[in-house]
């Protein structure tokens, strides 16, 4: 059986798991479902590859040999296949496009989803399966260059297709929503896209009141029909937005872009707000008073000093 073959069967077999509307098939759909994408890019690799071996490019370990005909040709060596890393450097030299952003956000979101979320997170489950719809039609169609209704099938396309309808409706809605809310501070704005519901983690967050004022922001999940303030999310915002940031400043010797409030103790001091985003304070002290260097947020304890000049009035006070 081809690797196509194997796709359309492993996408199909999630689709039915998934249309069975049984939280206990939730994990197996998403898993086939996955399992299937990376079926179809293999598919693709396999068509790229080579005649005399057109399963090369799938191989983990690619050896170059000199064939009978004393002619270089590369052979691949072992039993294993590329990663979903080797397969993003493939596509990329090979000119073939996948929207690798959607990608790893169903990705996050499916290991998330086993690990955590399961039994009480359908909505999360739709959201999965609706962005994968959209990674199936793009890549079956301009990659693959196959009709997707006759490959997967009336049935199964019918039903991908009406799941990603409904959950692009129902997300358009919570977008609008939150778009008319007064977020204050340019990074809320940003993180929003994080936003999650902190009881089923549905994306399906809607904001009833727009005239809400900042921070008291009331929200609703359309999921689970959980309310909630957006006090109680956005430290998890902040780190799901920002932590690639603060690892690559970190990396870099650079600062990070947010730190522990000293008033409220949450991860929501941003720095380029100058503020915390959840509680609002505010640095009280900027500069030292006696040599006007930029105070961090550790020196706000120092009474308007930095450590230098305290270590120094500490030391005159000891003499």
């Amino acid at each position: 059986m081809s690797l196509l073959n194997n796709a359309v069967d492993s996408i199909q077999v999630g689709v039915e798991d998934f249309d069975m509307g049984d939280d206990r098939r939730n994990s197996s759909a998403i898993r086939n479902i996955f399992a299937g994408i990376l079926l179809l890019y293999k598919e693709k690799l396999c068509r790229l590859s080579p005649e005399h071996d057109k399963e090369l490019l799938i191989k983990k370990k690619i050896r170059p040999v000199i064939n009978e005909d004393g002619e270089l040709e590369f052979q691949g060596n072992g039993h294993n296949t590329v990663d979903v890393q080797m397969m993003k450097e493939l596509f990329q030299s090979l000119k073939v496009t996948v929207d690798w952003k959607r990608f790893n956000e169903v990705n996050k979101l499916r290991n998330d989803l086993e690990h955590y979320y399961t039994a009480k997170s359908p909505d999360a489950v739709r959201e999965i399966v609706s962005k994968s719809f959209l990674l199936i039609r793009d890549f079956t169609t301009n990659e693959l260059e196959e009709n997707p209704v006759s490959l997967f099938g009336e049935d199964c396309w019918k039903s991908l297709l009406n799941v990603a309808d409904v959950y692009a409706k129902e997300e358009s809605e919570c977008k609008e929503s939150l778009e008319r809310i007064d977020w204050t501070y340019p990074t809320v704005a940003t993180i929003l896209v994080n936003l999650r519901c902190n009881s089923c983690h549905s994306s399906l967050i809607f904001a009833p009141y727009e005239d809400d004022t900042y921070p008291t922001i009331n929200l609703t999940c359309r999921s689970c029909d959980n309310d909630f303030c957006f006090d109680d999310v956005v430290s998890d915002c902040v780190k799901e937005s920002l932590y690639g940031d603060y690892v690559r400043s970190v990396m870099d010797g650079g600062e990070s872009p947010y730190d522990t409030c000293p008033e409220c103790q949450e991860s929501t001091y941003i720095h380029d707000e100058e503020c915390c985003i959840k509680c609002e304070y505010t640095q009280e002290h900027t500069h030292c008073d006696n040599c006007e260097e930029k105070l961090s947020l550790d020196e706000q304890i120092l009474d308007g000093r930095c450590s230098y000049c305290q270590h120094k009035w500490e030391k005159m006070i000891a003499e």
